[in-house]
């Protein structure tokens, strides 16, 4: 999938063939984490629930008829149908490169800025290369949603085109009767939005450069609200001792522009605080059902296992849960020997690195789902770097999708590495492994699902050309290093 963007903060234009692992370098503050925040923002729920209520709400300009169509029909007649798989192929693009411009409207909203200017954003979409896939997994999504205890039904069944719509009212009495039509329609509009961005990316996961310290919190709802209680009970008080005293020394302005300046988590930070969420409420239950998904799907069963190999290949310890079943004394403990179990808050800042992405592959981890990692060598040795793009590759092989920023040169020389294994042939690639950190072949990667890009002066640049990497971002610095060393 290509995606054009111009005008988002530094970046002038960008045009980047996003691959199921694409890479983003540069220098610090080249605009690297917000195109791939706002890939996430465009791609994920954000996107398609502002766009649907915008158009159900006529905020936006009618330009789907078949749609339209059964928006209509729906009212007068209280049942319809849409060829979803006609309607992905004749408006795909075109819609998703309108939630993407209608994005400008939101996304100070989801980066949680109100400086930052999105007005002139603009972004297309062209599904050229990846539309026949796109297209089957519209065919393959299903969907069941019952309105109002049944009244107005919205179903598709898996591997059929066609998305039903009707009705359960009686008689010659209409569906607006019973429901208000502002509804019927953002019901309708939004089940075709969330189809047709599943069938790109069932879901998006970002792993923010924040994670390392949220990873630390406990997640339990009850926890949480506790803590927040005994947080505002002591702590606001002190603060507004203090603000007045300040105030009578400074005037009212001190707790007016701390109230103008305060700041709520970006959403790409709130999308991981949920995701953590979501695995604290794991019990036995939910544990058993993942195990059995596993049994009738190699994928899961792969990812399962691949979360072993990140404990036990690079992090060297287990992670896990100190409680079987949710509580509210439930948090994250690592164990790096047999006789040792620390809570996740000491451990090595690569453990608290990396845990989430443990729990993520054994417990939520689905086929086809994007991660967005930003920099996921952040305090990794330079070692476990080299390990970390092995696994990386190996998750894109085993069926997901990866998008990660990075500053490590190794990272990207030993990548070169793994396109460089996988033009060789199966049988060799075994004996091949053995050179390698995780002794893996299905670490090794098709140079055809690798993109990597320097995003630097306002553009991203496509540098992996025939095999090859031009990083020239960190071998200038290298030089430089070296060069002072001599005439020293």
């Amino acid at each position: 999938m290509k995606v054009t963007i111009q005008n988002l903060g530094v970046i002038q234009k960008a045009e980047i063939d996003l691959k199921p692992l694409t890479i983003f370098i540069g220098e610090n503050n080249s605009g690297k984490t917000w195109l791939a925040y706002t890939l996430s923002g465009i791609f994920g729920s954000r996107g398609w629930n502002e766009y649907a209520q915008a158009y159900a709400e006529g905020q936006i300009a009618r330009v789907y008829p078949p749609l339209d169509k059964a928006i209509e029909d729906v009212l007068a007649k209280g049942n319809a149908t849409i060829d979803l798989c006609k309607f992905a192929e004749e408006y795909g693009e075109t819609y998703f490169k309108n939630v993407a411009n209608f994005a400008q409207h939101w996304m100070g909203a989801f980066m949680s800025t109100q400086l930052a200017i999105f007005d002139n954003m603009d972004m297309s979409v062209s599904l050229t290369e990846t539309k026949a896939d796109f297209l089957a997994r519209v065919e393959k999504c299903s969907l069941q949603s019952n309105i109002a205890g049944g009244l107005l039904t919205i179903r598709k069944k898996q591997g059929d085109k066609i998305l039903y719509i009707y009705t359960s009212t009686e008689g010659e009495e209409l569906i607006t009767e019973r429901l208000p039509i502002e509804g019927i329609k953002e019901r309708l509009v939004r089940s075709v939005a969330r189809i047709l961005h599943q069938s790109l990316y069932p879901q998006i996961r970002v792993f923010p450069t924040e994670r390392t310290a949220l990873v630390t919190f406990r997640f339990s709802d009850r926890t949480r609200e506790k803590e927040s209680l005994t947080f505002d009970e002591k702590t606001f008080e002190a603060i507004g001792k203090a603000l007045r005293q300040l105030e009578e020394l400074s005037g009212p302005s001190i707790s007016t522009m701390l109230e103008q300046n305060a700041r709520t988590a970006i959403e790409p930070v709130g999308s991981f605080l949920t995701m953590m969420a979501s695995t604290f409420r794991i019990g036995l239950k939910e544990k058993e059902k993942r195990q059995q998904e596993a049994k009738n799907n190699a994928n899961i069963q792969k990812y399962i296992q691949l979360a072993q190999v990140l404990e036990k290949q690079i992090l060297a310890g287990d992670v896990d849960f100190s409680t079987p079943e949710p509580d509210p004394r439930r948090e994250i403990l690592f164990q790096p020997a047999q006789e040792v179990m620390l809570e996740i808050p000491i451990a090595s800042s690569m453990v608290k690195e990396l845990a989430p992405l443990v729990l993520y592959l054994r417990y939520l981890a689905e086929p086809d789902e994007l991660l967005i990692i930003d920099e996921p060598e952040m305090n990794l040795h330079p070692e476990a770097q080299v390990k970390i793009i092995e696994f990386l590759a190996m998750l894109v092989n085993a069926g997901l999708k990866v998008l990660i920023t990075t500053h490590s040169p190794y990272m990207l020389d030993h990548l070169s590495n793994l396109i460089k294994a996988g033009k060789y042939e199966k049988e060799e690639q075994v004996s091949l492994a053995s050179q390698f950190f995780l002794k893996r072949p299905d670490a090794f990667i098709s140079q055809e699902n690798v993109a990597i890009y320097l995003v630097d002066h306002g553009e991203a640049e496509n540098i992996l050309k025939e095999g090859k990497i031009n990083w020239g971002t960190f071998g200038g610095v290298s030089d430089r290093v070296a060069n002072i060393h001599y005439d020293l």
